[in-house]
Formats: C-alpha cells, structure tokens, sequence
C-alpha cells in the first residue's frame, strides 16, 4: 500500500497527517486502486485513492457519527447520508490536491478552491507510468524543493479564487514544468461574438477563445510582450476560457492584433444541429469569417474537418515544441498531426473517423482549395497562417 510522507506532502503543498489519526479502508476499485479515509476522531481529514496506477490525495473537513459510518449535513437543511464512495463524492474536497494516473503517466498539483493548477508535467513532458517511476519522481521534487518553492506553495495556499478579465490582443505567460514558462496569445474571444450577436457557427460549447503559443520556453516570468509579438507560433487552438477566467493563464500585457498576427482553426461541415436533420447545409467557420450554404453538402466530407473541439489546455508535446523552436517553422507540428490522422484512419472508417484533420495542414492543401471554392472564398481572405 502506497502512501505519501509528510514530507513529501510538505514539498508538494500539502498539509501533514497527523500521527494519532486513524487509517479506515473504504473501497476497492475494479483498476485494483484502493481508498482509504483518514480520520481525526470523528472528523474526516483525507481520503486516498493508491493503486498500481493511481494515487490521489483529497482534504477534507466532514464530520460523522455513529462510529464514523454516516456523513453528517454541513447545514441545517441536509441530512445525514451513510459514508460511501458515492456519498463521498457528492461532498467536495477542499484546497490542495495531489494526483497521478499511470495510464496517461501525469502528475498534477492543484486546488480546488482557486479552481487551479500549480503544476503538471503534460507541458513538461516524461510520463510516469508506474509505482517505481512515481517513488523516483517524488524524491527528485522533494530533493529539489527550495526555500522560496515553500513559500511559493505557502502562498499558492493562502490564495483567495479570482475571476480575471481578459480580451482579445492579451498576451498570456503559463507554467511549463515547475521553473519554466511559455508564453501565447488571446486571438478571438467566440463567447464575446456570441453575446454580442454576430453571426458565426455557434458549435462550440462553453466559454471558446481562440489562442495560439509562442515558440518560446523559457526561464524567465518577465519576456516582453513586444518581443513575444515578433516570435513565430504554433497554429493557434480552441481553448476554453476556464484558465484565463481563474488566473492559471497570467495575463501579462495587450497589444492591437494586426491581421497577420491572426491564426484561427477551420471547422468545415455538415450541421449537426437535430433542428436540422431533414436540411442539407453545409457550414464553414474561420475566425470571424462565417459561410452557410443551403442545399449542397460539404464537399470536403461530412465530419473529416469539423475541428470545433474545444479543449481545457494546449495539444502540445513538448518534444514536438522543442523541434518546431528548433526549426523556426510549425513543420515538426504538421507532420505529427498528419502522422496521428494516419492512425486514426487505420483503426476507423468512414463516418466514425474522429474530426480531428487540421485544414491548415500543409498535407491538406487540395482539401483547403476545394472547401475555400465551395464557400467563394480567396485563401487570402482567411486568419490563417499557411506554411
């Protein structure tokens, strides 16, 4: 049975469990991962899911009664409710959390009262991807932990929720690993035109910017935005506001977007609106250009162009960043995306294929050119960048 020590929590932002607390098994999951709750008398202080492949630590402050088999109300209106994993799992966990998952092989530290994160090592890139990989991990982060990175926890801590205001032109700096940093840009905010009733193929769902990043890692917090500007980037994505709104994505500066500094995805298709199901439409969104074609079908495929995904972070590895800073060009991009198109067709076929093709893709030109005639549109009328 895997557990953190209070050291380890120290290093990670976590608070300490206490000796004299007791350690009761709750469940067995069918990944074979366990959840044990940490109790402090009769107050429930943590529960820990540890497994092969998964480890994640949650604070809580619940209390119980009848021998710490039922959660009681945390206001006068509720009811008490027999502990169980699904009782538990109505009642949310407080400040900071630590979790690993071995099938994806990523670590995050974060907090659900500012609805952040302080670290993950998506960006970073190495996965860890069992017990043994997660021991030598931890050890490396509390060996390297410094003075001003308890401090930098302490205050990540005693943080209060903010809600930030962002706009379009707004550079951004995030965290890459624990000590370096990368840098984008807010291009188009969808849920603005959506308010403010401009016309667009209102397919996405949530708060949608699009935001592009800059080739650029680096050690500092403080790169100058006028330096940013002159910086290739990687092709801009759809993004959910989420990280902005809550401050995890630090707006660092603004400047007016010129129409070259624009790079918005293409999402390209038939409608998939059930109003619609007895129509033949075609639709066609890039940036703020919008096309609707009554009675003719996409030329380009039903579903192979849609790219009206919408994502909590960036699609980036940090292997195919480096290359593309190598480079000086989004190639190393491109041709992972056309690699991972391959695969995709290689398992699926026709309808079922996943709408993932990027018509921005040098390895898509032909496609582009048809799409682009169809809607009577000139390439060079499109926010996009095309290498």
């Amino acid at each position: 049975m895997f557990f953190l020590t209070n050291h380890q929590r120290a290093c990670l932002g976590l608070s300490p469990v206490g000796e004299d607390w007791d350690l009761v098994p709750l469940h067995i999951n069918s990944d074979r991962s366990e959840i044990w709750l940490c109790f402090d008398g009769d107050t429930l202080r943590r529960c820990v899911h540890t497994g092969p492949a998964r480890y994640q630590e949650d604070v809580y402050e619940e209390a119980t009664a009848e021998g710490r088999t039922v959660l009681l109300p945390r206001t006068a209106k509720g009811k008490p409710k027999k502990l169980s994993v699904s009782a538990l799992q109505a009642r949310k966990p407080r400040g900071t959390y630590f979790s690993w998952y071995g099938s994806t092989g990523g670590i995050r530290i974060g907090s659900y009262d500012l609805r952040r994160t302080y670290y993950s090592n998506g960006l970073e890139g190495g996965a860890v991807r069992d017990q043994a990989e997660l021991s030598d991990w931890l050890d490396r982060w509390a060996a390297e932990t410094t003075p001003e990175d308890l401090a930098e926890l302490a205050a990540f801590n005693g943080s209060r929720r903010r809600h930030v205001k962002f706009r379009e032109g707004d550079f951004f700096r995030f965290k890459v690993g624990r000590r370096q940093y990368g840098y984008g840009r807010i291009l188009l905010d969808y849920q603005r035109m959506r308010k403010n009733g401009i016309p667009f193929w209102d397919v996405l769902l949530g708060g949608a910017l699009a935001a592009k990043v800059y080739h650029i890692i680096s050690d500092s917090p403080d790169v100058p935005i006028r330096r940013l500007r002159e910086l290739p980037a990687l092709p801009g994505q759809l993004n959910m506001d989420n990280r902005f709104f809550y401050g995890e994505y630090e707006i660092v500066g603004n400047l007016p977007l010129a129409t070259g500094e624009l790079d918005c995805p293409i999402y390209c298709g038939g409608s998939i609106d059930c109003r619609e199901r007895d129509k033949v439409v075609t639709l066609f969104q890039c940036g703020r250009v919008y096309r609707r074609l009554e009675g003719e079908r996409p030329r380009c495929g039903m579903r192979d162009f849609m790219m009206n995904g919408i994502s909590l972070g960036f699609f980036v590895k940090r292997s195919m960043w480096d290359a593309c800073i190598a480079a000086g060009n989004n190639g190393p991009y491109w041709a992972d995306q056309a690699r991972r198109d391959r695969e995709i067709e290689a398992a699926r076929s026709g309808l079922l294929r996943l709408a993932f093709k990027d018509l921005r893709n040098p390895a898509y030109r032909d496609d582009l050119d048809v799409v682009c005639a169809q809607m009577g549109l000139a390439i060079g009328e499109l926010p996009i960048c095309l290498e």
